[in-house]
């Protein structure tokens, strides 16, 4: 299994565990034998990469998580509702209006999609942002829906719950039926389309572009077919909309927002979040995930599905090398589906980078179960507020958190 290195940390005879993707095309296969032209290229071109690398040693001592399925379904996944995007945008920007003729065909792709994830279920949900994507828009979107779709899936009963809690009716026929959810997910940015220029600006958005983009959600609605199901569009309006009533456009409190539109806007704030633009370099999954869960902005999301999302999402990859405070380095061996911030570790490399002899490793553990095991980093992000996790969130270690991550909703245009 994988040990993820940065690029400059790679050697020439190292082993790829994992594609380099660009988009969803291939830079270097899994399997590929890196040589000094492969780093050097890759240290130009992507010099914050993480790259997944082969250990031999550690495969022989350590029984790792394999996560090679739920890669295959993301991608899978992502790759067909990025294409659909790339349709839609095309049309809105060449100023024709979306029909219920040219989105039949594209609802065939998502009922397509949504059969592949009933058949195909995964263990944890895992995204691969792209390193240089020049299609931004068709990226998010279609992360969102990978992340809704899986979302939804994990708490169907939750959904009818809600639905029926939010409908005069008594009984809402086929309630769980997550159709409106997926539609509305790869349609929730469509209002975007006309100003997706605006991702490419490296200098601040003014005042008027601002307004623009807050305006992307009742612009979505209406862009949307009138032969499409009334709910879709009224999740595409309102899937900025915040738990405790501060989004837009209609500052609706969490209990009146629709369920689907709840799903959309966590996802729609991990995706942007986790994503790197032109104008902000990405917040890392770990990071933002602690911020959304604890940090200054937890009141904006819906509690029952930021515990869900947080069993079900991979803040730390398998392989991941964490630097610690005695300066040895720990590799993430498995996911805590009870707690993301403490997957099992081993501690296999000393404080210069070596790897440990075979008879120096101990068994692998949570982190937090040792008191004498706390950490530093991971890449370039300082992760110390993991020490401090049984502190409640007002303390001061959650305040160091909330400088690293407190402009997580800039990503997103809350």
């Amino acid at each position: 299994m994988p040990i993820i290195l940065k690029v400059n940390e790679l050697e020439p005879g190292m082993v790829l565990a994992a594609n380099i993707m660009n988009e969803f095309s291939v830079l270097l296969a899994h399997g590929r034998k890196l040589n000094e032209m492969d780093i050097r290229s890759l240290e130009r071109k992507f010099p914050d990469l993480m790259v997944q690398v082969i250990d031999p040693v550690l495969d022989d001592m350590v029984t790792f998580d394999d996560d090679r399925h739920d890669q295959e379904v993301s991608r899978e996944v992502r790759r067909n509702v990025a294409g659909v995007i790339q349709k839609v945008s095309h049309i809105v920007r060449g100023g024709v209006a979306l029909t219920g003729e040219n989105v039949a065909g594209m609802q065939q792709v998502i009922e397509e999609m949504m059969r592949y994830l009933e058949e195909n279920p995964v263990t944890m949900a895992i995204l691969e942002q792209s390193q240089n994507w020049s299609g931004y828009l068709q990226e998010h979107s279609a992360n969102v829906f990978y992340l809704s779709l899986v979302i939804g899936n994990t708490i169907r009963n939750y959904i009818r719950q809600e639905r029926q809690r939010l409908s005069a009716a008594s009984m809402i026929h086929n309630a769980m039926n997550l159709a409106p959810l997926a539609t509305a997910a790869m349609f929730h940015d469509i209002g975007m389309a006309p100003i997706e220029h605006f991702y490419q600006k490296e200098g601040p958005l003014s005042d008027q572009e601002k307004e623009l983009i807050r305006a992307h959600p009742v612009r979505g609605a209406e862009m949307l077919p009138e032969e499409m199901d009334p709910m879709i569009r009224l999740v595409v309006r309102s899937h900025h909309e915040n738990q405790d009533g501060s989004g837009y456009p209609d500052q609706i409190p969490g209990d009146r927002i629709n369920i689907f539109a709840r799903i959309v806007r966590l996802a729609d704030a991990y995706v942007a979040a986790t994503a790197t633009k032109v104008y902000q370099k990405a917040k890392s999954p770990i990071c933002v995930l602690y911020e959304m869960l604890y940090g200054a902005y937890r009141n904006l999301y819906d509690p029952v599905l930021l515990k869900v999302f947080s069993s079900v999402t991979q803040p730390l990859p398998i392989g991941a090398k964490i630097k610690l405070e005695s300066g040895q380095w720990a590799v993430v061996v498995s996911h805590n589906r009870h707690n993301p911030f403490s997957p099992q570790v081993i501690v296999a490399f000393d404080e210069w980078g070596d790897p440990l002899r075979k008879e120096d490793l101990k068994p692998p553990f949570y982190l937090g179960e040792r008191d004498d095991v706390r950490v530093l980093s991971f890449g370039q992000e300082d992760l110390r507020f993991l020490n401090d996790l049984g502190a409640p969130p007002d303390t001061p270690s959650s305040d160091r958190v909330v400088s690293v991550c407190a402009d997580m909703l800039d990503f997103c245009y809350p």
